[in-house]
C-alpha cells in the first residue's frame, strides 16, 4: 500500500462513491464466459478473467464504500437507501459471480490454469456452485433485507441512563463500572431495551431462520447447517470436528473459568457474584488507558511501528490519509471492523472507542485484519484468494492481541500487567461462549420450526453448560429468560461465522506461548500466515506457518495449561 509512496495513496474523504452498475457487470460477465467457453489458450483465459476480475473488484469496492460510509453516520437517509439497492444487487451479482466460476471449472483449459494459478480457486469456484442458483436470488435479496433491519435498529439505539440518552457502545462503559450500583442499574437499562425489541427481534430471527432454510432446501440441503458450513468455505472440518471442539472447550476450558468467577468474587467482596458483575474482574475497575481518545492513532501508530520495525507504520500512514475512525459517537453504527477497499489496496478501520480496555484490543485486532490485507495485496490475481476464509482471517487479528502484551505500557503506564491479565481471562471467558452461540446455532437451524420461546429456553439451557452459575435478579428478565443471544450481532448476520473466533483464539495462544520464549520466531510464524493470503485452505495455511490443529485435544490442554500458569491460577 504505503510502500509504493504515500503521495500516491488517496485520502479517504476525497473517494467518492458511485453506484455500480449490475447491468455492466451482467454484459462484463457475458462476455468473459463466452471466451471461457471457447479458450484453448490459458493465457487468453486468463487475461478474459482478470477482465471479470477488475469489474468484480469496482463492484466490491463500491458496496465496501457505502458501508463505511453508512455506518460512519447512519442519520444519513442516502446511503441506508444505496443499501437497500445492494440487497438485490449483492445477491444478483453473487450469481453472476458463480456462473463465472462454473466457467473457470468447464474452460477448456483449466488444467492448464490449475497447473498455472493454483487449486484453491477451483475449490471455491465448486462451493460457489453449490451456494447460489438464480431460484434463491430473490430469497437472498431478502436474507439480507432482514439482516440490515436488524444492524440498523441496533445502530439507533437510544437508551435513557442517569439522564442521558446513550447508543449501546456508550452504555458499555458502566456496564463495567466500579461501582456495583452503577453496574446494576447499566444491566437494568440494557436489560430494558432489548426487552422492549424482544418482539421485534423474535420475529426478524423467526423470518430469517425460515428464509434460510428454504434457500438451503431450494439448493439441495437437508438444513441450513449444511449450507452455513458450505458459505463459511469449511473445506478441511466439519460439524463433527466443530462439535468435538466444543467438547473439549468444555472439559478443559469450562473448570478454567468457573475458577476464575470464585476468585472474582473474592476481588470484589459480594456475597454473591451476579450477572451485572461479570464485566468487573477487579475491584477497583477494570484498567483503562492512560492514552486519551484522540491519541489513540498516534500511540497505536507507535506500537505498530516498534514490534514490526517500519516507520512510518502502516497505521500511521492509514490514520494520515483518513482511513481510521476509532471512537464512539451519535449516529454512528455500533462494533469494529476491518473493511478492505480493494481497488484502493487500502483497508478502512472502524471502531467505537469508549476508554474501556476492550478499545486497545480492538485496535489491536482490527489493526491485525489491517497488516495482514496489506501484506498479502499481491500474493495472487484472483479477488476470491486474496484473503483465507474467516478463521484464518481471525488469526490475524486475535494474534495481534496477544503479540501485544509487552508493549502494553505505551497504552496504560503502570496497569500494563494488570491489562494483560484481564485480557488473558477475558480470553479464557469467551471460549465457552463462543462455543455457546455456535451449538445454540446448530440446535436453531436443525430445528428450524422451533417457536421463539423454545429459541430462548434453548439457550438458557446453554448458558448452564457453558456458563454456570449465572446470577440474575428481578432487574433482569430479559436475560433470565434466555434472551442474551439477541445481543450478538453475528447470529442475526453471519450465522455459523462465530466458532471461527475460538479457532483463532487456539491458534493465537499458540504463537502467544511461543513469543514469551522467542517473539522474534512468533513474529516470523505469523507473517508467514498473514502473507500467504488465501492461497489454500484453513489446517494447510496454519500448518504452513508452522500452528498446530486447534482440533487436537493435546494442544488445548497444553494452552489451557499455559494459560493457567500465566494467570497463576
Amino acid at each position: 500500500m504505503y510502500e509504493a509512496g504515500m503521495e500516491l495513496m488517496p485520502f479517504f474523504k476525497n473517494i467518492k462513491y458511485v453506484r455500480p452498475s449490475v447491468e455492466e457487470f451482467t454484459e462484463v460477465v457475458r462476455e468473459v464466459r463466452l471466451k471461457l467457453m471457447t479458450s484453448q489458450d490459458p493465457d487468453q483465459a486468463y487475461e478474459a478473467i482478470m477482465e471479470y476480475e477488475k469489474q468484480l473488484s469496482k463492484f466490491d469496492t463500491a458496496f465496501a464504500l457505502c458501508m463505511i460510509l453508512h455506518d460512519l453516520d447512519t442519520s444519513n437517509e442516502f446511503y441506508g437507501d444505496e443499501l437497500e439497492f445492494f440487497d438485490e444487487a449483492n445477491a444478483a451479482v453473487a450469481e453472476l459471480c458463480s456462473a463465472v466460476l462454473t466457467g473457470i471449472l468447464n474452460c477448456p483449459c483449466a488444467d492448464k490454469l490449475r497447473e498455472k494459478y493454483g487449486d484453491m480457486i477451483f475449490k471455491k469456484a465448486v462451493n460457489q456452485k453449490e451456494i447460489i442458483s438464480k431460484e434463491v436470488i430473490e430469497d437472498l435479496a431478502k436474507e439480507s433485507s432482514l439482516e440490515n433491519d436488524y444492524s440498523q435498529i441496533q445502530s439507533e439505539a437510544e437508551i435513557m441512563f442517569r439522564g442521558k440518552s446513550l447508543n449501546l457502545s456508550q452504555l458499555s462503559v458502566y456496564l463495567e463500572a466500579t461501582n456495583r450500583k452503577v453496574r446494576k442499574e447499566a444491566h437494568a437499562a440494557l436489560d430494558s431495551y432489548y426487552m422492549s425489541k424482544k418482539e421485534t427481534f423474535d420475529k426478524i430471527y423467526d423470518d430469517m431462520v425460515k428464509i434460510r432454510t428454504t434457500i438451503a432446501k431450494k439448493l439441495g440441503f437437508n438444513t441450513f447447517t449444511e449450507l452455513g458450513y458450505k458459505r463459511m468455505e469449511r473445506y478441511d472440518y466439519n460439524a463433527e470436528d466443530v462439535r468435538k471442539f466444543r467438547d473439549n472447550v468444555v472439559k478443559y476450558i469450562v473448570p478454567i473459568t468457573t475458577q476464575i468467577r470464585k476468585l472474582q468474587k473474592e476481588r470484589l467482596e459480594v456475597d454473591e457474584l451476579m450477572f451485572y458483575d461479570l464485566p468487573s474482574l477487579f475491584r477497583k475497575g477494570n484498567p483503562t488507558p492512560i492514552v486519551p481518545g484522540e491519541g489513540y492513532e498516534r500511540v497505536a501508530g507507535d506500537f505498530f511501528h516498534k514490534i514490526f520495525g517500519v516507520d512510518p507504520s502502516f497505521f500511521d500512514v492509514l490514520s494520515e490519509h483518513g482511513f481510521t475512525d476509532l471512537l464512539s459517537r451519535k449516529a454512528k453504527s455500533t462494533g469494529g471492523y476491518c473493511m478492505y477497499l480493494e481497488d484502493y489496496a487500502i483497508p478502512f478501520i472502524f471502531m467505537n472507542g469508549n476508554g474501556t480496555a476492550d478499545d486497545v484490543a480492538t485496535i489491536v485486532h482490527e489493526g491485525g485484519h489491517a497488516y495482514a490485507a496489506i501484506k498479502s495485496a499481491e500474493v495472487t490475481p484472483f479477488i476470491e484468494c486474496l484473503s483465507p476464509t474467516l478463521e484464518t482471517c481471525e488469526i490475524h487479528s486475535t494474534s495481534m492481541e496477544f503479540l501485544s502484551y509487552p508493549f502494553m505500557d505505551m497504552f496504560y503506564g503502570d496497569k500494563a500487567d494488570q491489562y494483560r491479565e484481564l485480557h488473558m481471562t477475558q480470553a479464557l471467558l469467551f471460549l465457552p461462549y463462543g462455543c455457546m452461540v455456535d451449538e445454540y446455532q446448530h440446535i436453531v437451524y436443525d430445528n428450524p420450526d422451533m417457536t421463539p420461546d423454545e429459541r430462548h429456553a434453548a439457550w438458557k439451557s446453554l448458558e448452564e453448560k457453558y456458563q454456570p452459575g449465572i446470577n440474575y435478579d428481578e432487574n433482569h428478565p430479559f436475560h433470565a429468560m434466555g434472551g442474551a443471544w439477541m445481543k450478538k450481532d453475528h447470529i442475526f448476520t453471519t450465522p455459523f461465522y462465530y466458532i471461527d473466533y475460538c479457532l483463532a483464539h487456539i491458534c493465537a495462544l499458540q504463537l502467544w506461548d511461543e513469543s514469551r520464549e522467542d517473539m522474534k520466531s512468533a513474529l516470523a510464524k505469523y507473517n508467514i500466515l498473514c502473507g500467504s493470503g488465501g492461497t489454500d485452505t484453513f489446517l494447510k495455511l496454519i500448518a504452513q506457518a508452522g500452528l498446530e490443529s486447534p482440533f487436537d485435544t493435546g494442544v488445548m490442554k497444553r494452552l489451557a495449561f499455559s494459560a493457567c500458569q500465566f494467570l497463576e491460577l
